[in-house]
Parts: structure tokens; C-alpha cells; sequence
């Protein structure tokens, strides 16, 4: 009944919010955004309830219910493809974002026009994200931010903020065989290898809180899911771009690593037992070709 509304919506921007029934994080986020946006949010799961209390009660945003947990990278595209605006904003829904920085947002990336492929505002975790993590094991992705003009051309940007130019963008933008961590590099590494340009818009600063958007879960749970995903997306990733050899090359003293650390701690201490048990666990089953969906206890961010 709500969906035969007709929204006087005038921007170009339309939302994106992957979610795995993170309801409360949801309303914060939707509330914070304000009714001048569309919002579409790819739920991982079948839950209809978070689908009626959100629709009920923000008229501009629509709950697209996948039916189960499909990870961030088919659920982020699935979002995506409803998106009729010219730019589609990919937010985590711990994100907080407000309309007066949306309103200044719009107005730099449509001076841009079609010179972006991804862009993002500034946000807390951002500068430590690009600095200080090596992803990329081959090529340096990773370069110092200075924070001195307007817009700044980045190699990388983190999955919790990526605001698409889809008129740069003719195919799925993320590859979905990662389930969770790497899909937002890959995207990059992509972009970085063929000349499309990534800016980050230092004028505005969003803030994120770094929960993953995921409500109530177990945290010695949550690393686990986080190691197991984290290693099996490295290999993947590092197979996809440079081949099964150099990946080999890359991740084999850390997967005999794993395996001694596992059985030595199960001596005397269950927990980082467990730890090592799941990075090796994913690693193994990413070196196997065995797919990262085999391990889907959570798919937010």
C-alpha cells in the first residue's frame, strides 16, 4: 500500500544499506538520512518483520528481502540494481551520515561529472584503513592522505562508504564470489589497473562507528566468522589478480603457521585455539577452491 506512494524525491543519489537484521542501526541510520533520499536496503535474510517496521515507518526507503544470507558482495549488487539515480551511495548501516553533509556531497561529485568512478567522503577510520593496511601484497595499493585540497585522488577506498558513478559502470560492480572482507579492494584493484579514478571528498567528514552492522552477536563468534573470511578473501583475491602460484607463494608460511599455532594452543587455551583454527580453516578452504559461502554465519559489515 506504502509502495504506491509517489516520493517527490530530486536527487541524484539514491542509498544503499546492506544489512543482516541490524534493525536498530537501520532506523539510526534511515532517521539520520531524512526523507529527501531514497534508501534501499538489501536485507540478508528473510526476515519480514525488519521489511514492515521500516517501510511502516520511513516512506522513502523499500527493504528488499533476499531470502537468506548471500554475503555483502551479492547483496550489495542486488541493491545496487534497483538503484534508478545516477549515483548510488553504499553505506554500512553504522554509518552516521546527515542531509546538510548529503547536500554538500551531492554538489562536489556532480562538479566532478563523469570524471569518478567511486568516490567517498572523509570519515574517522579511513586515513589508518588506507595507510597502514597492506592488502595488496604485490602491488602498494596503500599511499599517505594529506588532507590538503578539496578532492584527493585515492587508490582504495573501504566498503562502509562508496558513492558509484553508474554511468562508469555497465556490468555487476562486485565480484561475488567474496562473501565478506576484499570485495571493496577487488573493486579498486580493478579501477587501479584500467585508469578509473577514485577520489575521496576531504571538505566532508561522515563518522563510522565500526560495529559491522551487525547486531547482537557473540564477539569470539564475530572474530571467528572475521578470520576465517578475512583469509579465505586473501588468497582469493590475490589468486584472481596473479595467479594460484603467486598466491601459493603468498600464503603458505601463514598457512602452516595456522595449522602449529591450532594444535598448540588447544593445550591450554581453547579460545585462540579456535582463532587459528578459523584462519586456517578459511585459507585452506580458499586454497582448496572451495567457496566462501560455506561459511556464512554473518554477512554484514
Amino acid at each position: 500500500m506504502k509502495r504506491n506512494i509517489k516520493l517527490n524525491i530530486k536527487s541524484e543519489i539514491t542509498f544503499v544499506i546492506v544489512s543482516l537484521e541490524s534493525i536498530n542501526n537501520l532506523k539510526k541510520c534511515i532517521k539520520n538520512i531524512g526523507e529527501n533520499y531514497k534508501i534501499i536496503i538489501a536485507e540478508n535474510s528473510n526476515n519480514s518483520r525488519i521489511k514492515n517496521e521500516i517501510e511502516s515507518n520511513f516512506i522513502n526507503a523499500e527493504c528488499i528481502l533476499l531470502g537468506k544470507n548471500y554475503g555483502y558482495a551479492t547483496a550489495a549488487n542486488r541493491g545496487i540494481s534497483y538503484v534508478k539515480t545516477k549515483y548510488a551511495f553504499l553505506i554500512n548501516a553504522d554509518i552516521q551520515i546527515y542531509e546538510n553533509q548529503i547536500i554538500k556531497i551531492e554538489k562536489e561529485i556532480n562538479s566532478l561529472n563523469k570524471n569518478f568512478f567511486i568516490a567517498s567522503p572523509f570519515y574517522d577510520d579511513f586515513k589508518d584503513f588506507i595507510e597502514n593496511n597492506k592488502f595488496d601484497k604485490i602491488t602498494n595499493l596503500n599511499q599517505k592522505i594529506h588532507q590538503q585540497s578539496k578532492y584527493e585522488k585515492v587508490n582504495i577506498l573501504k566498503g562502509s562508504s562508496m558513492i558509484f558513478n553508474l554511468s562508469n559502470f555497465k556490468e555487476k560492480i562486485f565480484d561475488e564470489e567474496f562473501f565478506f572482507f576484499f570485495e571493496e579492494i577487488d573493486v579498486c584493484k580493478r579501477l587501479f589497473s584500467t585508469g578509473g579514478s577514485i577520489y575521496l571528498i576531504n571538505t566532508i567528514k561522515i563518522e563510522h562507528s565500526g560495529n559491522y552492522g551487525v547486531e547482537n552477536v557473540n564477539s569470539h563468534a564475530m572474530n571467528k566468522f572475521r578470520n576465517w573470511h578475512y583469509y579465505w578473501s586473501s588468497f582469493y583475491y590475490h589468486k584472481k589478480h596473479y595467479g594460484f602460484y603467486i598466491s601459493i607463494k603468498i600464503h603458505i608460511t601463514k598457512l602452516i603457521k595456522f595449522f602449529l599455532l591450532k594444535n598448540l594452543y588447544k593445550i591450554f587455551n581453547k579460545n585462540k585455539a579456535e582463532m587459528f583454527q578459523s584462519k586456517f580453516a578459511g585459507l585452506l578452504n580458499s586454497v582448496s577452491g572451495k567457496k566462501s559461502s560455506t561459511n556464512k554465519n554473518f554477512g554484514g559489515r
